[in-house]
């Protein structure tokens, strides 16, 4: 068995305790009209006459002019025998690294094709206190853009219990408690319109995934409108090569409106090495296909940075210097070994 160095050792640590906080802290989080069993609230839209009549009744899908205003209802009743406090917050839409659309929280990138940000639209009224069985309605005022648009601008209230962290004495530690939150979903348009599907591959990089080097091609939906069923197929060779290095193919997946996430095409393990590449990716969706031959560099220095953060790489030995030091070593011994051979004294006959 390999000795671990102790870098590897702590990334290990590392990566472990972050994946561990992800668990605890990040989840369980409801979805896109996911159940309400686990949560200390109850959540009720209150669809306004402009729902549109074939839109699911667990969110709002509303058709509204430019420059108008209206208001989302929500009613919530509070579960639990005690006093609680609410969190109501809006969010856009985007659409995460694997290839599902998050409704609950920010992109860290918006995409720059993105007309309206629809949280920037609602007025949230942050922090609601509920007394023990209460039941309340929320308005949240929803303001249009003056100027007209195509498509539909998509997003997603937020709603979670506000819980305090609590900090232990150094013998007992922190206690770390569950957040739970139940998403719903906002759609808003001008007037139906019927858009075709557009994709576009921006770029493709030398990156990771949880601490893993991947490939990373990013993938942009540019135009207000959902594509669906997305399957991408991906490989990779060096640019002066036809055999396939790493490859990848993902299917039933979900691109938000004027979105884009970076598809990964894992190393499995391996070590990025510097030079020319070339991605090969074929994504097909509702009908439509599209194909990319994309070239790349890979810099020497963000190898080496990568293949350092990289938790499953063991510290690579620089088996050069090694050699060369043991060549210098044996060199010396041989030397040494004539020199004493040669101070030998002899014995006359």
């Amino acid at each position: 068995m390999k000795t671990q160095s102790k870098r590897s050792i702590k990334k290990r640590l590392v990566a472990g305790f972050v994946l561990l906080v992800m668990v605890l802290v990040g989840l369980p989080m409801t979805g896109w009209a996911e159940t309400q069993s686990e949560l200390p609230f109850h959540v009720v839209p209150n669809l306004p006459e402009n729902q549109l009549p074939d839109g699911n009744s667990g969110y709002f899908d509303l058709e509204l002019a430019p420059g108008t205003d209206d208001v989302l209802g929500v009613t919530i009743q509070n579960r639990a025998e005690k006093e609680i406090t609410i969190e109501i917050s809006a969010h856009t839409a985007f659409t995460n690294g694997n290839g599902v659309v998050e409704y609950g929280k920010d992109a860290a990138e918006p995409d720059p094709t993105l007309p309206y940000s629809i949280a920037d639209l609602i007025e949230s009224p942050g922090e609601i206190i509920l007394s023990a069985k209460e039941k309340k309605t929320i308005e949240l005022p929803i303001h249009m853009p003056e100027e007209a648009f195509a498509g539909s601008l998509v997003g997603g209230l937020r709603i979670r219990e506000v819980i305090a962290e609590t900090t232990g004495s150094e013998e007992e530690g922190v206690a770390i408690q569950n957040r739970f939150a139940y998403i719903l979903g906002v759609v808003v348009r001008n007037e139906a319109s019927i858009i075709e599907p557009e994709l576009a591959l921006l770029d493709v990089f030398a990156g990771q995934v949880n601490y893993r080097n991947a490939f990373r091609a990013t993938l942009q939906n540019p135009l207000p409108r959902f594509i669906n069923r997305l399957e991408v197929e991906a490989a990779v060779r060096r640019a002066d090569q036809k055999d396939v290095l790493y490859e990848a193919q993902r299917e039933g997946m979900q691109m938000a409106p004027n979105s884009h996430f970076h598809f990964p095409v894992s190393l499995q393990g391996d070590r990025f090495y510097s030079g020319e590449y070339v991605m090969s990716l074929t994504a097909r969706a509702e009908g439509e296909e599209w194909t990319w031959e994309f070239p790349f560099t890979v810099e020497a220095d963000t190898a080496r940075q990568l293949n350092r953060e990289d938790v499953t790489i063991e510290e690579e030995q620089n088996w050069w210097l090694i050699s060369a030091l043991g060549l210098v070593i044996l060199l010396l011994g041989i030397i040494i070994w004539l020199l004493w051979k040669n101070k030998k004294p002899t014995m006359d006959t």
